[in-house]
């Protein structure tokens, strides 16, 4: 299998007619292999890309979306009809992501959470169009933020989509609205938006549903891939409709992620890098819209795919920088059943970096961390600022509420795979709260600054209320706001 050079290449444009070969930029060469066995071979390259499958919104009356269920449908039952010993099966798909007795080999908590998922679902989907004979398939994804509810395919006790779930429509859950995903979608901070987007709306969407979806073993779920669906989605529009800018950090784009089989179940891995370019070259989205970002229009000249996919093999030097640091607390054991407060007595200077920031410049986070999962994860963290008599009632339409985050997962087994116990830790963005409380009046140089963290419970009562959580520390840390330059 030959590798490619650069006197190989008279045009790099994978949308160009001559192009059959894929340059990625700042990584080197890709051979042949690798576009063999993600596009189905070199010849009609082009072509392959251009009519790429196509990820469809999950929703009713569309016969287009109403077949992609079927045919997901087909391959989760052909899946499960094949022995947990097949490395295609649906119970060894399940394993790479979990066990009953924890996770396996997924990345959560870590910088790699998005594509390592991507490459998971990329693997999922090629078997899925293998085992239909429908190359053209596209999982569908859940966008709950504008279809709160279970699509009712995956609520038909005959189907192979059905799964008892403990909660299967999620309208109201504050997590998904517009009001928390806006300022997540907003942040133009590769790391930091990450952070987010796994802390609040997949960790909550995983443990508001429930039930198998809420455990080591969620990928037993169908539900499962299309939640993981709509998470790449957000990451997608982040980076392509919204024009932000992955890093280009050689750690993380060198990072390879491993422990997939391909649809004839070999094994098979993808490098972190590779994975920005997935959606450009492998699969796509139909747009649509997450809180106030609207549906975009497809690309659909050369000239300006040329222009995202440079954009995106270049990537940016995206760092998270912390430029002040504030320790509130260091370990302590909370209990789950009553709100918990800490408070700081600032100096001029930290109260004025921290209260006075320039919102245009800077960002203020609170970085909350713990020693370890939870027995149980029924329940999400609201995050308060300066309101002590905070608890389960407080409306999340209250000034001093800032955000949210929720456990996926539980110490309720032993920890399992080749990865340690996941130490799981939280950004809850207090950037709008603080500088609405400074125009209340209520922050003055001098006032002690608090943070209150109250568990709220999904079903409206604790499983274990006597649940203890083990806390690392929690700091309030300011970082620079990263300007996207003119495109």
């Amino acid at each position: 299998m030959e590798i490619l050079s650069p006197k190989d290449f008279e045009d790099n444009n994978p949308l160009s007619d001559v192009s059959r070969r894929v340059f990625i930029k700042g990584l080197g060469f890709v051979s042949v292999a690798l576009i063999v066995s993600t596009l189905g071979g070199c010849d009609g390259l082009s072509e392959a890309i251009k009519n790429r499958p196509v990820r469809r919104r999950l929703r009713t009356g569309s016969a287009e979306v109403d077949a992609d269920i079927a045919t997901y449908r087909d391959a989760v039952t052909a899946m499960k009809a094949l022995p947990a010993s097949n490395p295609i099966s649906w119970a060894a798909q399940a394993t790479i992501h979990g066990t009953p007795s924890g996770f396996n080999f997924c990345e959560h908590n870590t910088v790699h959470f998005f594509d390592w998922h991507r490459a998971f679902l990329f693997y999922f989907e090629k078997i899925c169009q293998k085992l239909t004979n429908k190359p053209k398939f596209g999982l569908p994804y859940w966008n709950w933020n504008q279809n709160p509810a279970i699509n009712p395919a995956f609520l038909d006790p005959s189907s192979s989509l059905f799964l008892t779930r403990p909660d299967t429509d999620l309208t109201g859950l504050w997590e998904i609205s517009a009001d928390a995903l806006d300022p997540i979608m907003g942040d133009t901070n590769f790391f930091s938006f990450q952070d987010q987007i796994e802390g609040t709306p997949h960790n909550t969407v995983h443990c508001a549903v429930g039930g198998t979806l809420c455990d080591y073993t969620s990928a037993l779920d169908p539900v499962f891939w299309t939640h993981h669906c709509m998470i790449d989605y957000c990451w997608a529009k982040w980076n392509i409709e919204l024009d932000n800018d992955n890093t280009n950090d050689a750690t993380w784009i060198n990072h390879v992620n491993s422990h997939f089989v391909d649809a004839d179940g070999n094994p098979a891995e993808f490098t972190a890098v590779l994975t920005t370019i997935m959606p450009l070259l492998s699969y796509r989205y139909e747009s649509s819209a997450i809180g106030a970002f609207p549906a975009e229009l497809e690309i659909t000249t050369k000239a300006d795919f040329k222009k995202v996919e440079d954009r995106i093999r270049a990537g940016a030097n995206i760092r998270f920088d912390v430029r002040k640091r504030v320790r509130l607390t260091d370990k302590a054991a909370v209990s789950i059943a009553r709100p918990m407060s800490k408070e700081t007595k600032l100096t001029s200077e930290d109260f004025a970096q921290i209260i006075n920031g320039d919102t245009a410049k800077e960002r203020v986070f609170a970085s909350i961390e713990y020693a370890s999962l939870p027995v149980h994860s029924d329940f999400s963290v609201r995050v308060f600022v300066n309101f002590p008599n905070a608890n389960s009632g407080t409306p999340t339409t209250d000034p001093h509420f800032a955000g949210s985050f929720a456990f996926f997962g539980s110490t309720g087994h032993a920890a399992g795979g080749e990865h340690k116990p996941h130490q799981p830790k939280f950004l809850v963005n207090l950037t709008n709260t603080i500088q609405r409380l400074r125009e209340r009046g209520e922050l003055r140089e001098g006032t002690p600054l608090s943070l209150q963290l109250v568990p709220v419970p999904f079903a409206g009562k604790f499983e274990r209320p006597d649940t203890e959580l083990q806390l690392n520390g929690i700091e309030i840390i300011t970082t620079p706001v990263i300007i996207n330059p003119p495109r």
